[in-house]
């Protein structure tokens, strides 16, 4: 399913389906989207604040009612989450996406925004994982912006990386699906896990237990959902273990958490692609889930297209 690209003046809502936001924190991103020549249109209850063992951006009402009216605006072409953390999973029973089925939208995030993603994935409509309005206490880099504007204004996207020393070379086709390593594993056995055939795992986490990352990753294996990927996309995995034990901490792509995946995936004769740019790091290049995508590596270079 294709979804129309943006032009100038179109209407961007920012809504928070998840974790509470200051409006400090989304002003420099804000200035990026009107520098584009959009409008940004911000939830009623975007800075609500309601603490239930976690400080959530407003009640789970207060929250769904922003996001309904967003799916549901005709004047809104995109949805851009303020940002993630824990919540979105909420919504997903309760929302009413039928219009937004007929009309789809761009929904933008990542992170907990994962939850979203591979909900509505799973009925063939793309979407965004890409940087949320907040940053994470890092600055996003200039390709994070420009990828996302791509996608937004052009609807296409293509990449060439460096290549990794624990790839698996091979050249495949297949619809692109994932996120945050974590959500997709929280999602198993709902509605919302991932399915279909066919497909091009991409995944990525930060402050996780390594042996937290087995377990997922055992997870993932026993319920069968390697058997129906064609390829992988690792992107970073970042502040993993405990600093006290991780030489590796503050790096961008934990090699530990690298070692550990190939262990797991050796076994599988299709492409992996190691070390992309896009996760919890401040070069978070945007990425179109529930899209065709072609992935080729080779010994040099990693391609993406869509």
């Amino acid at each position: 399913m294709q979804i129309p690209t943006l032009k100038y003046q179109d209407k961007v809502a920012i809504v928070a389906p998840s974790g509470r936001v200051f409006a400090s924190e989304l002003d420099e991103n804000m200035e990026f989207l009107k520098s584009i020549g959009l409008i940004p249109v911000l939830g009623k209850n975007l800075f609500q604040n309601h603490n239930e063992g976690y400080q959530y951006a407003g009640t789970k009402a207060q929250r769904l009612a922003d996001f309904q009216e967003a799916l549901d605006d005709d004047q809104i072409k995109a949805i851009w989450c303020a940002r993630g953390g824990y919540g979105a999973v909420h919504l997903l029973d309760e929302l009413n996406w039928e219009r937004f089925k007929k009309n789809p939208k761009w929904i933008i995030g990542y992170s907990d925004i994962t939850a979203i993603h591979n909900h509505i994935n799973n009925w063939g409509i793309p979407s965004i994982h890409g940087i949320t309005v907040k940053k994470l206490n890092t600055q996003y880099s200039k390709e994070s912006f420009e990828s996302l504007k791509n996608i937004l204004f052009d609807g296409k996207i293509s990449y060439q990386i460096p290549s990794h020393s624990l790839n698996q070379i091979g050249s495949v086709e297949g619809k692109l699906v994932g996120g945050n390593l974590s959500l997709i594993y929280s999602l198993i056995g709902t509605e919302s896990e991932l399915k279909g055939e066919d497909l091009i795992l991409f995944i990525e986490d930060w402050n996780e237990n390594w042996y937290h990352l087995d377990r997922m990753m055992m997870n993932l294996k026993r319920n069968g959902l390697f058997d129906r990927i064609k390829g992988l996309i690792v992107g970073s995995f970042t502040r993993m273990d405990v600093q006290e034990e991780n030489p590796e901490f503050l790096q961008d792509y934990d090699q530990t958490s690298y070692q550990l995946i190939h262990t797991f995936m050796n076994e599988y004769n299709f492409p992996i692609c190691f070390q992309f740019p896009a996760g919890h790091i401040g070069d978070n290049r945007a990425l179109k889930l529930g899209a065709n995508v072609k992935l080729e590596i080779t010994e040099n270079i990693t391609s993406i297209e869509f």
